[in-house]
């Protein structure tokens, strides 16, 4: 069977079988390719491309079906690393369930990946102290709590990016990705189960009367003294932002108080304008109740929250300085141990009866408790040595959390004090509306009681006089004592004193004011033009006097059209600065 690609000159594939004793090909000079009888447009040249869909998305992160791209590149990392995704946070009565899924390329894993891996928070919490034992070296990360002080709606979400990022921490860490605990919290079919560990000697009561152990790393003793500080600190910080946040819902509770108050207030204001600023005023007061109440819900989750987080933390780096120094004791203990073999020696070396079997026993302790000496000293120099770097990604991280946690709160700050602007804003219109006069439906403002014309002129000067609808032409400027025409509305001006204020009447009795102590010159006013034609008439010498009573302006009986077109106000009008002075003292 010929190759349908081949060259009809060349064998597709060798003609005798390959023993498997036999030696390979040897390597011959290429000979001389005849030409194709295909044109060149048919020589396919290369291996064939694979199919691909335009817009198709690229193998995802736990999805390595592809390990090479066509060009031959590879689509894994360079190097040896574990990424871990947590997939989803499920919360029963008792704990909660996280879900997750690994990708590796470690040698002392069975496979490369794992999915839908189920672990809970307790088995969490044993992980994490299972590995903080196993791994002096380095500081394993706090493990976040699994609740927050979030509503219910985002109680789900936090925790579970809170586990997401301390799980990414952990499998960045070169010492903790090899530990054979995360291999096991991976591979466990079953649950999580840590390894026994051994049980350390109990030592007298008195141990804890002794001094301590020397440390010459002077950058770690401070370490460890900051860090107990800072973990004080950052517990007081989040009870402080606790007892912040109970103040904002009482501050909440009182608004919202005023607001009942404010709107209740409005209902009995009798002046329109005033009462519809009232009622504004109480709906803005229970926004910025509403504003305030989740205030003090951000200000638990984001600052609160997070402070708490950054106490476990600091708790967390000064255990695992704490562990070092019991590392140390061990191998002052050794360091002792050596020399007390060394003085049972010195003690063989002047003895006058030598046996050798003690010579030999004795040269063996040495031997033993140097190596065990050195490798304490080893270890102790390797914990020193990593702890440096350790602090140095702890310190980072630290400072990451803390700028993120205060950029996400400024934010929120200002989303918040923008929203009471807002609130406040949309209250300038009504304020400024409030000492204004009322408004009916039809645009005409009403009649008020300062609008009417006043029947007693002020003591600065006199009142123009209204005419009335009907008047006929006077004749002269002095008052007439005749009778009055029956087709005038009005009686006409009778000289003598004025009607007192005890005369019964069916309008209002004005006060009647008292006249300046010294005397004063009046001043005359200006004739008033009446609307319907009506020539102006000279104000009489009795209503020129200021304090005086026009007759004029006091009818016995009113004309018909008077009750139309004025109405009687039932109520005080309000003034503004009394309105001003009972806002600000809040009633």
């Amino acid at each position: 069977m010929d190759d349908p690609l081949g060259t009809p000159s060349l064998p597709a594939w060798p003609a005798t079988p390959h023993t498997p004793n036999s030696p390979g090909p040897q390597p011959t000079l290429p000979l001389p390719r005849p030409a194709s009888p295909l044109p060149p447009s048919q020589i396919v040249g290369g291996p064939p491309k694979e199919p691909q869909i335009y817009g198709q998305p690229t193998p995802g992160l736990l999805s390595p079906q592809l390990n090479t791209t066509a060009n031959g590149s590879k689509l894994e990392r360079e190097g040896q690393y574990l990424r871990v995704r947590i997939t989803g946070l499920d919360r029963n009565r008792r704990d909660i369930i996280a879900r997750i899924d690994a990708q590796t390329n470690l040698p002392n894993f069975t496979g490369s990946t794992y999915r839908n891996i189920s672990r809970s928070y307790a088995e969490f919490q044993r992980f994490a102290e299972q590995i903080a034992y196993c791994t002096p070296q380095t500081i394993v990360p706090a493990l976040p709590l699994p609740q927050t002080s979030a509503p219910s709606d985002e109680e789900g979400k936090l925790p579970r990016v809170a586990l997401q990022r301390w799980f990414t921490r952990v499998c960045e860490d070169q010492v903790l990705m090899r530990e054979d605990e995360v291999r096991s919290f991976i591979e466990s079919d079953f649950g999580y189960q840590p390894t026994p560990r051994p049980r350390r000697r109990t030592g007298s009561g008195f141990s804890l009367m002794k001094r301590s152990v020397p440390d010459e790393d002077e950058d770690l003793m401070s370490a460890r003294l900051e860090l107990t500080r800072l973990e004080v600190q950052f517990f007081d910080a989040a009870k402080a932002i606790d007892r912040l946040s109970k103040a904002r819902k009482t501050l909440s509770a009182a608004h919202a108080e005023m607001g009942n108050k404010l709107i209740n207030v409005a209902t009995t204001e009798a002046h329109p304008p005033l009462g519809q600023a009232l009622r504004k005023l109480g709906r803005a007061w229970h926004s910025i109740g509403d504003v305030d109440q989740a205030q003090s819900l951000s200000e638990c989750v984001i600052v609160g929250d997070a402070l708490g987080y950054q106490g476990l933390n600091a708790k967390s780096a000064k255990e695992t300085l704490a562990q070092r120094t019991q590392v140390l004791e061990d191998y002052q203990s050794a360091v002792k141990a050596t020399i007390a073999k060394r003085r049972q020696i010195e003690r063989l070396k002047q003895s006058s009866n030598i046996r050798p079997e003690k010579v030999d026993e004795a040269l063996e302790d040495l031997e033993e408790a140097n190596k065990v000496e050195q490798l304490f000293q080893r270890r102790v120099e390797g914990i020193s040595e990593n702890l440096h770097n350790a602090l140095r990604v702890h310190a980072r991280h630290a400072h990451e959390d803390i700028a993120s946690m205060l950029i996400e709160h400024a934010r929120a700050s200002v989303h918040y004090e923008k929203a009471r602007l807002k609130e406040l804003e949309a209250l300038k219109g009504d304020v400024e509306r409030a000492n204004g006069p009322a408004v009916h439906g039809n645009g005409r403002t009403p009649l008020t009681g300062e609008s009417r014309v006043p029947i007693t002129g002020p003591a600065g000067g006199a009142t123009p006089i209204r005419g009335p609808l009907i008047q006929p032409p006077l004749t002269s400027s002095a008052p007439s004592s005749g009778p009055p025409s029956p087709h005038v509305v009005r009686p006409p001006i009778v000289s003598g004193p004025p009607i007192p204020q005890g005369t019964p009447g069916p309008g209002p009795q004005p006060a009647q004011a008292q006249a300046p102590a010294g005397p004063s010159i009046p001043t005359p006013a200006a004739p008033s033009l009446d609307p319907l034609g009506v020539p102006p008439r000279p104000q009489s010498a009795a209503s020129s006097i200021p304090g005086t009573p026009n007759p004029l302006h006091t009818p016995a009986q009113p004309h018909p059209l008077a009750k139309s077109m004025y109405a009687q106000p039932t109520h005080r009008k309000l003034d503004a600065r009394e309105a001003a002075a009972k806002l600000a003292n809040m009633f």
